[in-house]
């Protein structure tokens, strides 16, 4: 099995490994029913045993497909997590299909991170996963537009800590891909557990700064998503991706478009990619792949207690697993003691043998003493 760590003050343990489960909604490519069960038996085969997901990936499919898993496994062997701060509503044109590819073009999801909005959210989802609780329950975006914070502070937050008192949620955290209003959140001083993309990464480690040192303050943990940064962190080549835009001339424009905020005097495709580009030098220099030393190193701190993967079919969720620590060290045969004959008091003139081996050698001499 895969080792597990604690989420904060909690008796939660993830596996070190978790399943981010966008892919079942349909990000980035269309996943048939059979090819995203086929993916999540693998990883429980694997001992996957912790599942991100959220009403957003694919409009609730990504719950649907998930919970219709789920469901046949014993429920004390699993740990979900979910999001709340969209509403799911009919539509006649849904710009969430255009994202999700083969999700439902009537569904589309809203920003809604009122209590009331919250509670129908969570209820909702329950209802789609097929289960009567939920481990983890996080903010999902609320750095989405400067509003929310606020709405967020005065009902979701709210409403996120009454369902954690009722006991039908176990931990509660706050999903993004910046620090700032996360350092926020963490000042409040309720939740358990961030789930954090991209800002703890081979190349990208901001959340250094003021957010790792007050969720180490607080006993709250980091869950990690977008190790890899969107791909610059797998193939640092001029058009890959980083930070869920493409590494061209417009690159700039379009990252700032988006969620993520980068440093102002960083801002150049060409920072990065020599950054990146060095990198892996250092990793080539050792014989380690770059996708090895970017999926490995979050795990050096002890505030990390899982890296979310998506994942999209059998194959991947393979190359996925041998990344985690234990499918490295099963690589590398680590696992296996090495025993070798030897003497416990040394050689004494004694001829070793043709391979170079010391037979074992009697150590109790009490019978020297006896008169």
């Amino acid at each position: 099995m895969i080792n597990k760590r604690k989420i904060g003050k909690t008796d939660i343990e993830v596996s070190e490994l978790g399943f981010g489960c966008a892919p079942l909604g349909g990000w980035p490519v269309a996943v048939s029913d059979q090819d995203a069960n086929i993916s999540l038996e693998t990883a429980w085969s694997r001992g996957i045993r912790y599942f991100d997901t959220a009403p957003l990936y694919g409009s609730g499919m990504s719950e649907k497909r998930l919970g219709n898993f789920l469901q046949k496994q014993q429920r004390e062997e699993f740990v979900i997590s979910t999001k709340v701060g969209r509403l799911i509503v009919d539509t006649e044109k849904s710009q969430a299909a255009e994202k999700f590819v083969g999700s439902p073009k009537d569904k589309d999801s809203k920003f809604n991170f009122s209590y009331d909005a919250t509670m129908q959210s969570f209820e909702d989802s329950l209802i789609r996963l097929g289960l009567d609780k939920i481990d983890i329950l996080y903010l999902h975006d609320p750095d989405n537009h400067p509003d929310h914070f606020d709405e967020a502070k005065k009902g979701a937050v709210k409403a996120l800590i009454k369902l954690r008192d009722e006991g039908v949620v176990k931990a509660i955290g706050c999903g993004m891909n910046q620090n700032e209003m996360l350092i926020d959140f963490a000042k409040e001083g309720c939740f358990d557990v961030f789930l954090l993309a991209g800002r703890y990464t081979l190349i990208d480690q901001t959340s250094l700064d003021q957010l790792i040192p007050i969720c180490e303050k607080n006993q709250i943990s980091l869950i990690l998503g977008g190790v890899f940064n969107s791909g610059i962190l797998i193939d640092p080549s001029p058009n890959t991706y980083f930070d869920y835009s493409k590494l061209d001339k417009d690159w700039v424009k379009n990252v700032s478009e988006s969620l993520v905020k980068i440093p102002k005097s960083h801002e150049s495709a060409n920072y990065w990619l020599d950054k990146a580009y060095n990198i892996k030098t250092a990793c080539d220099k050792f014989s380690i792949a770059l996708k090895h030393a970017a999926i490995q190193f979050p795990y050096t701190n002890e505030i990390v207690s899982s890296c979310l993967l998506g994942m999209t079919s059998k194959v991947q969720v393979e190359e996925n697993f041998n990344l985690s620590p234990r499918g490295i060290r099963e690589m590398l045969k680590l696992n296996n003691p090495i025993y070798e004959v030897t003497s416990a008091y040394g050689h004494f003139g004694r001829k070793p043998t043709n391979k170079g081996e010391f037979s074992w050698e009697k150590t109790d001499k009490i019978d020297l003493f006896k008169l």
